[in-house]
């Protein structure tokens, strides 16, 4: 490619760089997900076929809401190997268990409930069940504020 003169170019000559890219990218070309390789809309930010946490927008890790999947995606991977993957050992899993307690209760405050509802196999207990866990969250929620705000600890 250097002596075709392609690496050749002088930092501001933008005008040459904008004609190489039209020659190399065609119109049509659509991008791909990283994990899969399946093409993908351009406008999405994650392949909507393998329901990746690999963005495919290169903007869409500094996009506020939509670059919550691509920072705490991490967790899930985490998650994953910690309940399915039988080739992992006990302490990378104790170690990925850590890291979530640590990192992201919330993931096992919302995320477990949820996990253990979708294990149910009738739909009409499903949402019974989910409705359950919040009640019984909302209500140690209230205890422990309860008791958290009205406790008279003087220390001396």
């Amino acid at each position: 490619m250097t002596k075709q003169g392609y690496n050749n170019l002088l930092a501001g000559n933008f005008k040459e760089a904008a004609s190489l890219d039209e020659e190399f990218i065609p119109d049509n070309a659509l991008p791909l997900c990283p994990n899969c390789l399946s093409p993908c809309n351009p406008l999405q930010n994650y392949c909507g076929n393998c329901d990746s946490n690999e963005v495919i927008n290169p903007l869409a890790s500094y996009m506020p809401f939509v670059r919550i999947r691509f920072a705490y995606g991490f967790f899930g991977k985490m998650w994953r190997i910690m309940w399915y993957d039988k080739e992992a050992s006990t302490i990378f899993r104790l170690l990925c268990l850590f890291l979530i307690i640590f990192y992201a209760p919330i993931l096992l405050i919302v995320g477990l409930p949820l996990f253990l509802t979708g294990k149910i196999p009738e739909p009409q207990l499903q949402r019974p069940t989910v409705a359950a866990f919040y009640i019984i969250a909302v209500f140690l929620w209230m205890i422990f504020i309860y008791f958290n705000l009205f406790s008279t600890v003087t220390i001396r």
